[in-house]
Order: structure tokens, then sequence, then C-alpha cells
């Protein structure tokens, strides 16, 4: 009786996916949407404002050093249908992320102040209430446990050991945004060996090298990444700490 009704069952399950399949609805042309006039000088422009407001960061910070920029700019769908039944699709929304890698030496404490300096003086208000900066995240994680200062005594820096290696994220947007066309959104990063910079690449990074989204209604218009866990690597063999600037203009 059993195995009828597990029969009876997959039958049933069968049918009324083929029947999904059949009314399915597939997602929109987005390769011509990327392609198109409007959304190419769309795409050009965010391109030449992310390079010129991280390009504001790298020089406002001299004693840090670039060691990578990776680039990733897609557009996609996202299917928002039921399980059975016809599909829908989201509006097309094309994202573009940019991450600036800067390899950086001396005490983090002061490092941390200038960063959020530089930040503040280029309009860029945090989003985490209460941790809204790098120096107020390394005192919350400090406070909760989670000391932020460093491993060990190494190269470069004058603050004595700690239990932990420094492992900061916090997320930013501009101050006005709300008179932007676009949503831009910065993402700062900072990491000591063996931590990596959490980055939003626009990619898939699990346990090999960069990879593109693979799921359907997702077009590439631009890909340059980088492995984040690479640079990563080469920088740690020069350098203490790792920032990893975000920007993601949507």
């Amino acid at each position: 009786m059993t195995a009828m009704v597990v029969v009876v069952g997959a039958v049933v399950g069968g049918a009324l996916w083929h029947f999904h399949r059949m009314v399915d609805r597939p997602p929109p042309d987005v390769a011509a949407f990327a392609r198109s006039a409007a959304t190419r000088r769309a795409g050009e422009d965010a391109a030449r404002e992310g390079a010129a407001r991280l390009g504001e960061l790298r020089a406002a910070l001299p004693w840090a050093v670039p060691v990578g920029t990776s680039v990733a700019d897609s557009c996609r769908t996202l299917e928002e249908g039921a399980m059975f039944g016809p599909r829908n699709w989201s509006p097309i929304r094309c994202t573009r992320n940019t991450v600036l890698y800067l390899a950086f030496d001396g005490d983090i404490r002061t490092r941390l102040r200038q960063l959020d300096a530089v930040l503040a003086e280029k309009k860029w208000a945090g989003t985490d209430s209460g941790r809204n900066t790098l120096t107020a995240m390394a005192t919350w994680l400090s406070e909760a446990g989670g000391d932020p200062s460093p491993s060990a005594a190494q190269r470069g820096s004058t603050e004595p050991p700690g239990s932990r290696p420094i492992c900061l994220s916090t997320g930013y947007v501009r101050a006005a945004r709300a008179a932007a066309r676009t949503e831009v959104r910065l993402q700062a990063a900072v990491a000591e060996h063996p931590c990596r910079p959490e980055a939003s690449t626009g990619d898939v990074q699990v346990n090999g090298p960069p990879e593109k989204f693979s799921a359907e209604g997702t077009y590439y218009v631009a890909w340059h990444p980088l492995w984040t866990r690479a640079v990563s690597r080469s920088a740690y063999a020069d350098h203490r700490y790792l920032a990893a600037f975000s920007l993601v203009d949507t």
C-alpha cells in the first residue's frame, strides 16, 4: 500500500511539473536589455563615477598600497513564480560591483581612525546604527569578546598582540542618496591574516577562483574578477593588513 502511494505521488508530481513546464514563462531578454543604448549609457556613467569615487579614496590614503581592482557588471532578473504554475520575473536590475584592494601597515587603531576620517570627508555615511564606522565596529567587537587587536606582534605595528586578528566590515551610503538616480553602496572591510576582507565581488567565490552566476536570467556586461583569497595571500606576504572597498552601483 505504501509503495503504491509513493508511485501515485510520483506520477501526480511528475504530471504537475510537466504542466508547470508547459505554461512556463521564460525570463525576459536580459542580454538585449543590457545591450540597449540606454543601459550602455547608464553603465558607462556608473563605471566613470565608480572609478572617480574609488580613485578619491585611493589618493586620500597615501600610506596604503593598491594591490588590485576587480569588476563584475551584470544585469539580472529573478524568478518570482510559485512552485507550480507559470513563473513570474522581477524587473531587470543592472549592478556594477567594483572592489579596490589596499594593503597597509602601521598602528591599526590609528589607521582605522584615518580610514573613518577619509570616508566621512568623501560624504560616505555609515548604515549600521551605533557601529557606523570602522573604529566603532572594532570597539564593539572588543566589548563583545571579539578582541580586534592583532593576534601576534608583526612587522610595521606598534600595538601589542591580542587574542584575535582584525576582521572588520561595515556598510556606507552616499550622504545625499535621497536625490540620487541610482542606488550606490560602499562596503569597507579591513582584515589581518588569516582573515580575508569581506568583499561584494558580484560573482561566486566559494571553494575556488571566481565564477559567473549561472542562474537563468543573468547576463554579464563586464567581468574582470580578482579572487579575494589570492589577493589576500599576495598582500600578506609584504603587509600586515588588507582593506577591501566594495562599491555597488545599481
